[in-house]
């Protein structure tokens, strides 16, 4: 996941998801963005900056992880990133 602080001063965060190729084929791809979608709605307005971008960055392992831990890798990435200097 990276951050950046939106550049049109918004007062939401938003985010982003890239997910390529290498990591399966159309169905594949598409699940990993509805499981990482998800996963965002959920966590992002309680840990996430307001008016940052993020980019999610999707890895295989987002295919068949137990979503409780999905959830709570997104908060640590949260949390890392709200602590790391601009």
């Amino acid at each position: 996941m990276v951050s950046r602080k939106n550049p049109e001063n918004g007062e939401a965060a938003r985010f982003g998801l890239t997910v390529t190729k290498k990591l399966g084929g159309a169905v594949t791809r598409n699940r990993i963005r509805r499981r990482l979608r998800a996963a965002a709605k959920a966590v992002f307005p309680n840990y996430a900056r307001p008016g940052d971008d993020y980019v999610l960055i999707a890895r295989a392992a987002a295919y068949d992880r137990n979503y409780a831990a999905l959830l709570d890798d997104m908060k640590r990435a949260l949390l890392r990133l709200s602590r790391a200097p601009k």
